[in-house]
């Protein structure tokens, strides 16, 4: 058998797997029960699917489809900040002191 998808996490290696047998491919996922050892284990690479070798071609095929499909991650998005983020915090500043003052005196 050979590995054909690492994941990030059981349920990715599950969902991947699925994928493949409506495919008709069997495989199997090894490792997500190591997840618990994060700490003492490597962190990445440890979940893997694996199918038969003369399924891998067709494998690797479905799931590269499968990639190109999905949606970018959040995390790869870089992050826009608001221009007047900055000006509404001191302009909160400035009036949350003039109440302040007017309550007091």
């Amino acid at each position: 058998m050979r590995s054909v998808f690492e994941a990030s996490s059981g349920l990715d290696a599950h969902m991947v797997l699925n994928l493949l047998e409506t495919h008709g491919i069997k495989g199997r996922v090894e490792g997500e029960y190591l997840q618990g050892g994060i700490g003492e284990l490597q962190a990445m690479g440890f979940v893997r699917v694996l199918v038969a070798d003369e399924d891998y071609a067709e494998a690797s095929k479905i799931i590269s489809e499968w990639e190109s499909i999905q949606p970018p991650d959040k995390k790869s998005v870089p992050e826009t900040r608001t221009p007047g983020g900055v000006q509404i915090f001191l302009a909160g500043v400035v009036v949350g002191a003039a109440l302040m003052y007017w309550l007091l005196t």
